[in-house]
């Protein structure tokens, strides 16, 4: 049932003046120097659950000749702080109006808050709660979507988020990855959700050290108690892309375009499923592919180990090893983690000459390395390290490594592999620790 008409004390309450709001069949629309102002909403969905479980609520403004201005020139037009203000009011203020007629219960409004907003003078919290009552709205029903870099003063940006948490509302932080964002603002803010700029993504996709480090960034905003959504996802590549993160939300238009009634595209279930399929399809032969690859450094390894163990020198037990695709440095260590041999180095490991004082490795000490620490753990067993930034070449490379005994003394085996001729499915090695059974 369409909601009665909104009575003009409860906009006087959104902080807008009812004259400025006009009602339209089931709709509100704003009045603005010239420009008819309406609600369009995009769906956010869980790709776990698969289904939507919020909206963001967008505006769009058309001028006296119908033709559209987006938000940003919209705002550039306003020529004082105040008009900026009445503005964003309003066009929260249809927002929230309008949302009740697109039958979303159980789901979240994520409204934008301006930087302008966040000052003392707005932290009532708890006003602003009994505001939204009136509206049939509770606090855990909505999202303050905060652009970060848009505040520069932290101690009061940090003030506004909590006093909104503690009153019920959530809160989350807009376009991380861009301006001064970092882990430290994310820290001190303590916000519910952090939105990943449109950027991140577009980066994943197309360049690979991006495409390495993405799945490992989201992980790590996800550790500071904030849920993750990337946003700005506009082809299916992308789409998989965050499939293979901890993300908790997505949004863009490869999934739902921002509308009127924020409709979900009638495929979308079939389309959330498919794609779901399809990353299934990828892991498994990425996984197949990678097991088949850890299986031949398994075998080499061992077998370069029993040759060692029988006195042939280090040099020759490692041919075999050096001329499989992707191997680039063989080394030995002791039981304390002391480098006892040269670095036997392949074609792949190109000696760099910047990186010259680190090329010297004999006497080196590794203890601190987890392929050894793990190896050392677990004698007889392989050990595979996450991709890391191995030297002397700062090349990106993960190390088999392997604890064997020989005239009762324990040597560890290790061998660095370019991390891109191991990991075909891109990001299995980011998913744990794996140690091989030589069984």
């Amino acid at each position: 049932m369409a909601p009665h008409l909104i009575i003009p004390d409860h906009i006087r309450r959104l902080g807008t003046h009812p004259s400025r709001v006009s009602r339209d069949k089931e709709r509100y629309r704003g009045h603005f120097a010239g420009y008819s102002i309406e609600s369009h909403y995009q769906p956010i969905i869980s790709l776990t659950h698969q289904r939507v479980v919020g909206y963001e609520a967008l505006l769009r403004a058309k001028n006296s000749q119908d033709q559209p201005c987006s938000p940003l020139d919209l705002f550039g037009r306003c020529n004082s702080a105040t008009q900026i203000t009445q503005l964003d009011r309003l066009s929260r203020a249809l927002h929230l109006m309008n949302f009740k007629f697109i039958g979303t219960e159980g789901r979240w409004l994520f409204l934008n808050i301006r930087g302008e907003e966040i000052r003392q003078s707005n932290m009532d919290a708890e006003r602003i709660k009994e505001t939204l009552s009136l509206h049939g709205y509770r606090p855990e029903q909505i999202v303050l979507e905060i652009l970060e870099d848009a505040v520069h003063d932290e101690l009061l940006l940090a003030e506004f988020v909590q006093a909104f948490r503690d009153a019920g509302f959530l809160v989350a932080i807009d376009d991380f990855g861009t301006g001064q964002s970092n882990f430290d603002r994310i820290w001190k803010i303590n916000p519910n959700i952090v939105k990943l700029d449109r950027s991140m993504i577009r980066n994943a996709q197309q360049q690979p050290r991006a495409r390495r480090i993405f799945p490992r960034l989201v992980s790590l905003l996800r550790e500071t108690e904030s849920l993750v959504l990337i946003e700005g996802i506009e082809n299916e590549e992308e789409a998989l892309l965050a499939m293979d993160t901890e993300a908790d939300m997505v949004q863009g238009f490869f999934f739902a375009k921002p509308s009127l009634n924020g409709i979900d595209r009638e495929d979308l279930p079939i389309q959330i499923s498919r794609l779901h399929h399809q990353y299934a399809l990828q892991q498994k032969s990425g996984r197949q592919n990678f097991h088949a690859q850890l299986t031949i450094f398994e075998t080499m390894l061992t077998a370069c180990s029993d040759l060692i163990r029988l006195g042939n020198s280090f040099e020759s037990c490692c041919i075999g090893l050096l001329t499989q695709l992707g191997c680039r440095r063989i080394f030995l260590l002791n039981d304390e983690g002391y480098q006892l041999t040269q670095t036997i180095a392949s074609d792949n490991s190109a000696a760099l000459a910047r990186y010259h004082p680190l090329q010297q490795a004999q006497g080196a000490n590794w203890a601190r390395r987890k392929y050894f620490q793990r190896a050392i753990e677990a004698p007889g067993r392989v050990y595979i390290s996450r991709p890391y930034l191995a030297l002397p070449d700062a090349s990106i490379d993960v190390t088999f490594s392997l604890a064997f005994t020989m005239n009762g003394q324990t040597f560890v085996l290790c061998c660095d592999v370019d991390s891109r001729s191991v990991d075909a499915a891109g990001n299995l090695l980011q998913q744990g620790q794996l140690i091989i059974n030589l069984q």
